[in-house]
């Protein structure tokens, strides 16, 4: 059996990833040749890791693992989210109520313009209020999780 972090195909490739980017560095932006032997021997020694799990779950026709659980939790992610939509929310709301208030700052309009404008004003505070309010009721419910 096969443990999650450790010997599973996805550590493996995460793992190979991670030394491939720092043998660029060592390559490119050290310009270390001893460094750079290091890291090309450990991915090579991650290559031959994949190479033998292929073969071995191939061979015998399956692959057995413990899968990953995370304390963080799908939820928590979720209102995390959220918060991030509201406060882009919160920013367009923003922009809504400088246009309007720009608006209606120009000396040609209509009694009607004035009025839609004052309501486009009024909406946008509102939108802005949920929004942060959404941004708080967000926020707690990605702390309080659990």
């Amino acid at each position: 059996m096969r443990v999650t972090n450790i010997d599973t195909l996805s550590a493996f490739i995460d793992r190979l990833i991670s030394e491939r980017i720092k043998l660029y560095h060592f390559e490119t932006k050290l310009d270390d040749e001893k460094s750079a032997q290091h890291q090309r021997d450990v991915v090579d020694a991650i290559k031959d890791k994949l190479e033998q799990l292929f073969v071995q779950s191939m061979s015998s026709d399956q692959y057995e693992y413990i899968d990953e659980k995370r304390t963080f939790g799908q939820e928590r992610i979720d209102e995390v989210k959220k918060l991030i939509d509201n406060i882009e929310e919160l920013t367009v709301n923003d922009l809504d109520v400088g246009a309007a208030y720009y608006e209606q700052q120009e000396g040609n309009a209509t009694p009607q313009q004035y009025m839609d404008n004052e309501l486009k004003l009024r909406e946008a505070n509102e939108k802005r209020s949920n929004s942060k309010n959404e941004i708080d009721k967000a926020f707690k419910g990605a702390v309080e999780i659990g």
